[in-house]
């Protein structure tokens, strides 16, 4: 396995331009650099500069869109195969958790004598509300994290099947994340049983990450008819029907279609239709 992740970061050029980080990557990861470490077998360094960027590198290396981000940037990628950047941070997160290297220990917190007694509320611990809670930690703010469900990860958990996530992945990301001092409360639902009224009077700031699970209608003439699901409810709450037997109609060709589509497939559907 080491000699295939070392012969994928050979192939890295390490460009000074850096088109992987600086137009590829939202995040802005030095891709170059981590590559480079690798080379020289300095895992732990690696992981070292991917945490300055993103607390995510074993969920992001698996699951982000490299060939229109990352990879599709890659020089090597004008008249061949792209670095395989994804295999390699997916690597290198998977490295820093056998070798027990901690998240804590690559991102130390800043001494910040102005934001030491700051409280943050962070309403929705999916992957947006985990990161910002991660480097607002680093700054030594006080963070909370509020939780409608008795876990975190959001989407990772609930919106991405497993054969795509492997949900250790996530649970090994999370326990590095609250690792640098969040505090978690489960079962709050905004609107429900959290008021943001209440929140402001304990907090200097809220951050709402609620997700974005609710599928966009159409408009369309029998979308609201027995047999039709949005398909972020459907891997969300995983209620799916009977598939047995049944011709299933897949509409959409991005990413949360093709999680539905060989999700279904996996329940035993006939056979798919897929309209884009």
């Amino acid at each position: 396995m080491e000699d295939i992740v070392l012969e994928k970061a050979s192939y890295c050029l390490n460009c000074k331009i850096k088109p992987c980080s600086v137009k590829g990557c939202p995040l802005n990861n030095d891709i170059p650099s981590f590559i480079k470490a690798i080379k020289e077998q300095e895992y732990n360094k690696a992981y070292e500069i991917l945490c300055k960027t993103t607390v995510l590198p074993g969920v992001c290396g698996r699951i982000c869109p490299h060939m229109k981000q990352c990879q599709g940037s890659c020089v090597r990628g004008i008249k061949g195969k792209p670095v395989s950047i994804g295999d390699l941070e997916a690597f290198v997160f998977d490295k820093a958790i056998e070798e027990k290297l901690t998240l804590k220990d690559c991102m130390p917190q800043n001494e910040n004598e102005d934001l030491k007694d700051k409280k943050v509320a962070v309403i929705g611990g999916g992957p947006a509300g985990l990161t910002c809670a991660a480097f607002l930690a680093k700054e030594g703010i006080q963070v909370t994290i509020f939780e409608k469900y008795d876990y975190l990860g959001g989407i990772l958990v609930h919106g991405i099947p497993d054969f795509r996530l492997d949900k250790k992945i996530v649970e090994n990301t999370v326990k590095q994340i609250l690792n640098l001092g969040i505090k978690v409360e489960y079962g709050q639902n905004l609107g429900q049983n959290l008021k943001l009224e209440e929140i402001e009077k304990d907090y200097d700031a809220i951050f709402l990450s609620i997700g974005a699970n609710k599928s966009a209608k159409m408009g369309v003439k029998g979308e609201d008819l027995n047999g039709v699901f949005g398909g972020n409810e459907l891997l969300e709450f995983n209620s799916h029907p009977d598939y047995k037997g049944k011709v299933v109609s897949v509409i959409g060709g991005g990413n949360v279609a093709m999680d539905c589509s060989r999700t279904i497939k996996r329940l035993r559907s006939k056979r798919g239709k897929y309209y884009i």
